[in-house]
């Protein structure tokens, strides 16, 4: 009786160490962001091209993902909005979205610096590095500046 007690002890250990396991791969999931890396992905209701495209994204935008099924991750972007992405399409590179109406773009990590551009709502940016709360940023067309870490929605590491 002892050991049989000793291997359902042993299995019901194996079985909850699985469990947290999974668990845990679940919820490192919800917290992972990807970049599109491609120019345009279209976002779509479901997992495969044969669901309706709701809308399209560019080059650098941050999806947060909430699920994958094969090659499709379903996410969310900065403002809750709900779709399916082809994997391929996206990489685990750092990239923010601009939450606020519009953001200086600056030469520096800091105010006293210079404006090299405006970035509006909803632009996405590739991540380069980081000097405090300021993030030093790339935009598929306009170049690189710095950006207040305040003003975006992503993975703002480096």
């Amino acid at each position: 009786m002892n050991t049989m007690a000793c291997r359902w002890g042993m299995r019901v250990a194996g079985a909850l160490v699985l469990l947290a396991t999974a668990v845990a791969g679940v919820a490192a999931d919800e917290d992972r962001v990807v970049r599109v890396k491609v120019d345009v992905a279209n976002i779509r209701s479901g997992p495969g091209t044969d669901h309706e495209r709701l809308w399209a994204v560019e080059r650098n935008f941050a999806l947060q993902v909430l699920d994958q099924r094969g090659r499709w991750l379903k996410t969310v972007d900065f403002i809750g909005d709900e779709g399916w992405i082809y994997a391929p399409l996206t990489d685990q590179k750092p990239s923010v979205v601009v939450e606020s109406d519009v953001a200086n773009i600056r030469g520096g990590p800091g105010p006293r610096h210079a404006v090299r551009w405006v970035a509006e709502w909803g632009t996405g940016l590739r991540v380069l590095d980081r000097k405090g709360s300021w993030l030093k940023v790339e935009h598929a067309e306009r170049g690189q500046g710095w950006i207040h870490s305040n003003l975006v929605w992503g993975d703002t590491s480096p």
